[in-house]
């Protein structure tokens, strides 16, 4: 799973797993309006393809406030937030808003399709992994094995009337959602104001509205170097790999994403990029599918409609899902 970055913004440094190109334009086709602002530990990019940009400023002004309520929202840090408050409740049982328990309800959905794969209550296990910032540290098998003790879904239950029951000290991280949360949640704000064609891009993380866009995937381990281009027309694309925070230690390299069955770094994929209808989806698959390993996780994307899928294993191998070719881009 994503542990959620420690990193102040002032001192942002971001590493972007999937580059936004752009659109594809013809000599007829309008300007495209561009915006970023700094939201959810990432820069966030908005592009409008539309020949009013009055009507495109206002659009993107209105998602970027969606991005910074949900940055408040679901931020670990932020005391008068829900996903603190519960994370920090001393009760067994706590009450949840509407939106916190159905984002906790696309996390039980997506942990049951990736049989545990993907795992949101690992926050205990996330804080003893300090494997990023400039003093990374490589916890003790004592200190993996009583942070297990607080982590796992297993341990989470989703009860009736808006309330969610575990052990006092089991967190919730959003660390594998926020971002394809956001993205989602912009891209309905953009079409609510009558945009067409979009591209909505949080840390690499990205969705689009109509067709025409290009989006670079990023080399696992070739700083700036692209392994594949695809196009993209109203889909989503996350990518999860083990570049993006790692620390290497007497010849072996730890990452970020940790399987919950172990506590320890998942084995066997460098690199995943997911094709999905929604960017929540495309964000929590491609950690799962990551930890589920090349076979497991390429055998459930080729069990799963509207699910498409790349994979570097380890080798530098690339795997395709049966259909994933039909998205690579070509020169025109």
């Amino acid at each position: 799973m994503h542990a959620t970055p420690r990193i102040p913004i002032a001192l942002l440094a971001v590493s972007i797993a999937l580059l936004a190109l752009g659109w594809m334009r013809s000599v007829r086709s309008p300007e495209s309006v561009k915006r970023t602002q700094v939201a959810l530990g990432t820069f966030v990019d908005i592009e409008v393809r539309d020949s009013d940009s009055e009507k495109a400023d206002l659009a993107i002004a209105a998602a970027f406030q969606e991005v910074q309520r949900i940055h408040r929202e679901f931020s670990p840090f932020n005391k008068s937030g829900p996903l603190y408050l519960l994370n920090q409740s001393d009760e067994d049982t706590v009450p949840v808003s509407r939106e916190l328990y159905d984002l906790l309800l696309a996390c039980d959905a997506v942990h049951k399709k990736t049989e545990g794969a993907f795992d949101p209550a690992m926050e205990a296990l996330f804080r003893v992994w300090r494997i990023w910032g400039e003093h990374p540290v490589v916890p003790s098998e004592e200190a993996v094995q009583a942070a297990r003790t607080l982590s796992g879904w297993n341990r989470v239950r989703l009860d009736e009337g808006l309330t969610i029951t575990r052990p006092p000290g089991v967190e919730i991280s959003f660390g594998a959602i926020a971002k394809g949360y956001a993205v989602d949640r912009m891209a309905e704000i953009l079409r609510e104001h009558g945009v067409q064609y979009a591209l909505c891009n949080a840390g690499g993380e990205i969705r689009t509205l109509g067709g025409g866009w290009v989006v670079g995937i990023q080399h696992p381990s070739i700083r700036e170097g692209l392994v594949r281009k695809i196009s993209l027309a109203g889909m989503a694309v996350a990518t999860s790999g083990d570049y993006e925070q790692h620390h290497e230690e007497k010849g072996k390299r730890y990452h970020h994403i940790l399987d919950p069955a172990t506590g320890y770094p998942a084995e066997g994929s460098s690199s995943v990029t997911v094709i999905a209808p929604t960017c929540i989806e495309a964000d929590a698959y491609a950690t799962g599918i990551f930890v589920l390993g090349p076979e497991r996780g390429m055998d459930l994307v080729n069990r799963t409609p509207g699910m498409e899928a790349m994979l570097i294993d380890k080798t530098g191998a690339v795997l395709y899902s049966e259909k994933f070719k039909d998205y690579l881009w070509r020169q025109p």
